[in-house]
């Protein structure tokens, strides 16, 4: 089994039947839908949204039927995938070995750290060039908009690139002194400057002798723990925290739910904001529980009132499952499957369960 692999299974089993395999590809991809957003919270696999990101579905299809023909998994009709003992085992022996590391947090800080090493990659392969005047070179990124980011940010004097190089040297040393070797390597033998062109991921993977997907994740990783410490020690690290100053908010959410979290703000009742924003109720529903999962102090009791919220918690722990329609068929009682939803999305908390070495099997 492969890291990939090991990946997939990883996301099976923690959905466990309860959605398709579609939709485990949907988050690891990272598909910004609000059902992408609630599954991750709900089955503990936020840590892995976008991690996967340009990967096709073809491919990823071919191994679910692959895992089914080797006996790890049992494939429904509905397309809906269960763990079967010789796949726990097997999962668990390769977590064992090679866990997911801690640090990974794909749905916080994805975006922003891949935004951060565009940035970051570009900028100090330019100034490493011009520190020499030498300004014909290819540049590593092509993006138009981190291109005119680096452009806008770049000091423009010869002593203020020297200053700033000396000052991101320093910074970026203090920062890796915490990590190990291979995960220190597996960020700076990446980056391209005057005389050396950054590793490719395939000569990173054989230089620190693991497997590509591996060695990916890990990379990921570092720089979701790079991000969050630059974002936590802002004013320790100024010049890394200016790559991402623009990115940072306390909270990661889409961009509509954004904009109806303000109207929410504002005191609006939910009741007129499909008309305020043109959009349906469910989708205004959708919002209300993707602020539920990522605002800490967002308050569901105007959409359902805290004995209710036992009750919906009660059920899902009795029948040990968060399928919507077997809580509300349990429950003997008019709930919505919106007051539901939002329920177990603010009540389930995300165990990392060291985000690998854990026990599968009772």
């Amino acid at each position: 089994m492969d890291y990939a692999e090991m990946i997939y299974l990883f996301g099976i089993h923690r959905m466990n039947g309860e959605r398709t395999t579609s939709g485990l590809f949907h988050l690891l991809t990272g598909k910004k839908s609000s059902q992408t957003v609630q599954d991750g919270k709900l089955f503990g696999l936020s840590h892995l949204f976008g991690t996967f990101q340009g990967y096709k579905y073809a491919a990823f299809a071919s191994k679910i039927h692959e895992f089914e023909k080797k006996g790890w998994i049992h494939l429904e009709e509905n397309q809906k995938a269960i763990l079967t003992e010789l796949g726990e085992w097997t999962l668990q022996d390769k977590l064992e070995n090679k866990p997911i590391p801690d640090a990974l947090d794909g749905w916080r800080f994805g975006d922003i750290a891949r935004v951060f090493w565009r940035r970051f990659s570009l900028f100090t392969q330019t100034l490493s060039y011009l520190l020499v005047d030498d300004s014909k070179f290819h540049p590593i990124q092509n993006d138009p908009q981190v291109l005119a980011w680096v452009k806008h940010h770049f000091p423009k004097a010869p002593q203020d690139r020297i200053r700033v190089s000396e000052v991101i040297h320093k910074e970026l040393k203090s920062l890796l002194h915490g990590f190990d070797r291979k995960t220190s390597e597996n960020l700076v033998f990446r980056l391209t400057r005057y005389n050396r062109v950054g590793r490719t991921s395939t000569q990173m993977s054989e230089h620190l002798k693991m497997d590509p997907m591996e060695c990916h994740i890990h990379f990921q990783a570092a720089l979701h723990r790079l991000v969050r410490i630059v974002m936590e020690g802002r004013s320790q690290f100024p010049s890394l925290y200016l790559f991402i100053s623009d990115l940072d908010s306390e909270y990661t959410l889409t961009e509509s739910t954004r904009k109806t979290y303000e109207l929410i703000q504002a005191g609006y009742p939910h009741e007129k904001l499909p008309m305020i924003r043109n959009l349906k109720m469910s989708t205004i529903e959708d919002h209300i529980v993707e602020l539920a999962i990522h605002v800490e102090d967002f308050q569901i009791e105007p959409y359902i009132s805290n004995t209710d919220q036992i009750k919906i918690m009660e059920s899902s722990n009795r029948l040990n499952s968060k399928k919507l329609k077997d809580i509300k068929q349990d429950l003997d009682e008019d709930f919505t499957y919106f007051q539901i939803r939002l329920t177990l999305s603010k009540h389930t908390a995300e165990t990392s369960l060291n985000k690998g070495a854990m026990s599968l099997v009772d």
